[in-house]
């Protein structure tokens, strides 16, 4: 039908059929033609007469139905453009006014779609989400805030949001609501708030801060419930610490009859000769009694340092002298181990000497416990850079790098060791909680079977040396621990580490770093760590929160990092990089001719 209805030749033939047919009837042709044939012509006839007189004529009262509203349409727009063309022309008084506010309205209407777009979207979503102007004050929040904290729209509009919130929270949230709003910084933080029943349930907040061009419009956050999990967290909390009061105690109760023990032992001793039987049994006695007390004064020690108890006697002494009685005793304890003090530099040291000593004994016993008798146990103590480095290596079964970050941890163990060694997995996390006292850093450096290296540094602080600066304060810098120069023919900045590092080194050598890609404006650094020594990893979260940051602020883009041999710096490299690498295109590799090649892939 659409054809009949479009096309006015269609209607024509249908005519031109209709006359045909009219004639052939008129003729009196039909006399000569058979029935079905007659029977055919009329219903033919009688199509195309409903065709022309019914079909036709309410297509066409249809169309011009169409064509009165869209010429009413057409009318009442041209009136409100006229009404508003003359309200134009009365405020604005020019055509360029008038077609600014055209403009403006266009611009009103898309925000009004945008806004109601994203109420759609924010109803839909299962958690709570929030929105505020520049000054902090709420100006939206969503259904399932409603639903939540039982509060209506307009009451939580405004200020008024904080009523359900807990007080003692509410006042830190506020503290640092305000903080993050002066800064337009990314704001999180945990705090209770009362449900629609009126229980305090623990929430999470986070927000960030949004803008129109470079206008900032105020927060868009979301809110989640977070009971459960801190429930749970308080629950592990509580049972750890009630863990520790039992060791505590335990420890302090065993001592006791253990002492006695002792005393009987020794004795005993006394009264015998090494020729007696029950000498050999004695002695061994001895030895699981030595072995006891470790592990309880162990126990007792990780109780203090979880309860930031564990006292510290500091005084000065002579470091290499401790050092060298630990390894005699240990030869002792150990007579089937060959201990060999390769290095020993002369050093005094302020500190706290027992526990540094049995940081020192520590290390010692666990490179005799991994590795088999006979086998050597070398030990070097040197000055570097006013820094005290030791090192305790063996060569036994060594450890596996993805095991390597938490050897240190308490109580952990490497799966493999569990059943063939003893001990309870603390000496180690002791230690380095010491060695932290001293502002030091711990790290190792292993290959499974192969044995492994334990080393730790220590600052001498009042003994170190101002070392030699170079630098022309605008395009090079250079010192023990850093190498820093401006490329201008690859516009970028190379770096090359040097030496140990630690917080204050690497600090210093960011800063230098930062100072010149501002006066260079260069965006990108070649990075290389190659002949780094040592641990940086208490550095390593400044270096992402502060560093990376800063510099990508600056305008660096890209940043080629070459690896230290060095496991735990290469740890500290990916721990420091890894939440800033979508700001920062940040490659890692083992090689400085790989590095340079994709710099220059980049141009």
């Amino acid at each position: 039908m659409k054809l009949f209805t479009t096309y006015v030749t269609a209607k024509k033939c249908l005519y031109l059929l209709l006359l045909l047919l009219l004639l052939v009837i008129l003729s009196g042709v039909f006399n000569f033609l058979s029935t079905q044939v007659i029977l055919i012509l009329h219903l033919i006839l009688l199509i195309t007469v409903l065709i022309l007189f019914v079909v036709f004529p309410a297509q066409e009262k249809e169309k011009n139905k169409g064509k009165v509203n869209e010429e009413d349409k057409i009318k009442k727009l041209a009136a409100i453009e006229q009404q508003a063309g003359s309200i134009v022309e009365q405020e604005a008084g020019s055509v360029v006014e008038q077609q600014a506010g055209n403009r403006v309205e266009q611009v009103v209407s898309k925000a009004a779609e945008n806004e109601n777009g994203f109420i759609t979207i924010a109803d839909q979503i299962p958690f709570m989400v929030w929105r505020s102007d520049p000054d902090g004050r709420c100006i939206y929040v969503n259904k399932k805030w409603i639903q939540f904290t039982g509060m209506s729209y307009q009451d939580s509009l405004g200020f008024g949001f904080a009523k359900p919130m807990a007080i003692p929270e509410n006042e830190h949230r506020r503290q640092e609501w305000w903080k993050m709003i002066k800064g337009h910084q990314p704001y999180e933080i945990k705090f209770r708030i009362k449900n629609v029943s009126g229980e305090l349930r623990w929430v999470m907040a986070r927000a960030n801060a949004y803008h129109t061009g470079t206008t900032f419009m105020g927060y868009i956050g979301s809110i989640i419930d977070i009971t459960d999990q801190e429930n749970s967290t308080i629950a592990v909390q509580e049972l750890s610490d009630r863990k520790d009061e039992f060791l505590s105690i335990a420890s302090h109760e065993l001592k006791t009859p253990l002492t006695s023990i002792k005393a009987l032992f020794q004795l005993i001793g006394r009264s015998i000769t090494p020729d007696d039987k029950i000498y050999h049994f004695l002695e061994r006695a001895n030895n699981n009694i030595l072995r006891l007390e470790t592990l309880i004064a162990n126990l007792l020690d990780v109780s203090k340092i979880n309860a930031g108890k564990l006292s510290y006697d500091y005084t000065e002494f002579a470091f290499e002298q401790m050092l060298e009685e630990a390894v005699l005793s240990m030869q002792h304890i150990a007579p089937n181990h060959h201990f060999i003090l390769h290095k020993s530099d002369a050093v005094n040291f302020k500190g706290d000497k027992f526990r540094l000593e049995q940081v020192i004994y520590n290390f010692l016993s666990n490179a005799v416990k991994y590795s088999s008798e006979g086998k050597d146990i070398i030990i070097n103590l040197e000055v570097n850079n006013g820094n005290i480095i030791v090192s305790v290596q063996d060569f036994g079964i060594g450890i596996k790098r993805e095991n390597l970050a938490n050897i240190f941890d308490r109580y952990y163990r490497v799966d493999n060791t569990i059943m063939k060694f003893d001990g309870l997995g603390l000496g180690l996390f002791i230690s380095s909680e010491i060695i932290k006292r001293h502002n030091g850093s711990f790290w190792i450096e292993s290959e499974l079977g192969e044995g492994a290296t334990f080393y730790f540094i220590l600052p001498l602080t009042e003994q170190h040396l101002h070392a030699e600066v170079y630098t022309d304060e605008f395009s090079y810098y250079q010192d023990e621990t850093i190498n820093v120069a401006v490329n201008a023919a690859e516009n970028r900045l190379d770096v090359n580490w040097t030496g140990y590092q630690n917080f204050k080194s690497v600090q210093d050598g960011c800063l230098i770093m930062l100072d010149l890609v501002k006066k260079n404006q260069v965006a990108v650094i070649l990075n290389d760590n190659t002949e780094v020594r040592g641990n940086w990893s208490e550095a390593s979260d400044w270096v992402s929160t502060e560093c990376l940051p800063a510099l990508a602020e600056a305008g660096v883009q890209y940043l080629a990092w070459i690896y230290s041999p060095s496991s735990f710096s290469q740890l500290a490299a990916d721990k420091s990089a890894a939440p800033l690498k979508s700001t920062i295109n940040i490659q890692f590799f083992k090689e400085k001719t790989a590095a340079i090649s994709w710099l220059d892939s980049l141009s």
